[in-house]
């Protein structure tokens, strides 16, 4: 039988939702989950060289812009797994420790909810909610923020719906609306088309109104093998005019390329879109490349490498004095060693850089350190 997916969701945004935490290493070991109830507190340590610790451009300071810094992070994951419910919830915090500049010492803390439910064999909904109180606006993925010391809280929801038919403060405040709804036809086992069509309508304090972006694209997944897949959609945007900008129409367009295989996963896209901007307000077009693969190494599961990149360029659209087109790029690379399920020691580097595109506009930060997790869940009656 041929399938039709029918995918909706909603999702609600305020002062730029994002998944954002302070240390750099990939966290705690996966936990594994049984029916019932699951707690999982964690608990891990890092220490790290941050030679940009004030997010300051090139060539300011430098002498007395480094430190080194110990982070202390306990974590708490509660979990429920039924025949037709799962329920999530967590706590991370992460405290930490300047050697010499013991004024920036702060928490930079998250939190999360979801539950998903699957009420037949066609209909299944889920809810999701996540909070974060970060020190940098280098841990925000957003479009249009420049990287400052001055962090941000953010907070961000989403809720969906998915159907199966058998047929043939630095940061300006605001919110976001978005909607999604995509559509799939399984033409055989490896190919599957449809169309993805977006409303997003978002209003940022100090816009005179609200702005609303239309997106409608042709999609394709296809499975180029068992250990490949390749995924993309093309078509176009629209922006309502506003007072302070025209109405404007462009393309938009996404592909990306998956392999998966025993432990080793390698992923590459592209994609190109009109967001707004929480940084200085307004609109920018976007342009991102990511690249990233893991991997085990010595013909062992317990060391692996883990590395990444995201490039991004902004592009301010709306006639905002402030706005300027920012180009940022961040990497990441980390080696770990899990002797045993319930414990990680990584060593990472991390760097971040990023240019509005005029003199003197151009900071980088690096960082370098280790970190030692450990978690262990526990069965609740």
């Amino acid at each position: 039988m041929k399938r039709i997916w029918l995918i909706v969701a909603a999702s609600l945004t305020l002062s730029g939702g994002v998944g954002a935490q302070e240390r750099v290493g990939s966290g705690a070991p996966t936990p594994s989950y049984r029916p019932g109830w699951t707690l999982t507190p964690t608990f891990g340590v890092a220490e790290t060289y941050d030679d940009n610790i004030s997010l300051f451009g090139r060539n300011t300071a430098e002498e007395q812009n480094n430190d080194y810094i110990a982070t202390y992070f306990p974590e708490v994951d509660l979990h429920y797994a039924g025949k037709h419910t799962q329920f999530g919830s967590g706590y991370t915090g992460s405290f930490l420790d300047y050697r010499s500049h013991s004024g920036l010492n702060r928490w930079d803390q998250r939190g999360r909810l979801e539950l998903r439910r699957e009420e037949n064999a066609r209909v299944k909904w889920f809810a999701h909610g996540n909070a974060a109180a970060v020190p940098t606006t280098d841990l925000i993925d957003l479009g249009g923020i420049p990287f400052r010391r001055t962090g941000a809280t953010t907070l961000d929801g989403r809720a969906g719906v998915e159907r199966a038919d058998n047929v043939s403060a630095f940061l300006r405040g605001g919110h976001i609306f978005e909607s999604m709804s995509a559509w799939r036809h399984k033409i055989d086992e490896r190919l599957a088309l449809g169309a993805d069509y977006s409303f997003r309508r978002a209003a940022i304090v100090g816009d005179l109104e609200p702005f609303n972006l239309h997106s409608t694209q042709a999609a394709i997944d296809y499975e180029l093998s068992p250990v490949w897949s390749l995924s993309g959609a093309g078509g176009i945007v629209y922006m309502e005019s506003t007072p302070t900008a025209d109405g404007r129409t462009g393309p938009a367009y996404r592909i990306s390329l998956q392999r998966h295989r025993a432990g080793r996963t390698f992923h590459v896209g592209y994609l190109r879109s009109f967001i707004p901007s929480f940084g200085f307000g307004g609109t920018v077009e976007n342009q991102q490349v990511n690249v990233g693969f893991r991997m085990p190494l010595f013909n062992s599961r317990h060391f692996y490498l883990d590395n990444s990149a995201v490039f991004r360029d902004d592009q301010p659209l709306t006639d905002t004095t402030e706005q300027l087109p920012l180009r940022s790029l961040r990497t990441y690379s980390i080696f770990g060693w899990e002797p045993q399920p319930w414990v990680r020691v990584e060593a990472f580097y991390a760097r971040v850089d990023q240019s509005s595109l005029r003199a003197g506009g151009r900071l980088d930060r690096n960082r370098i350190g280790f970190q030692i997790v450990t978690s262990k869940p526990v069965r609740m009656p």
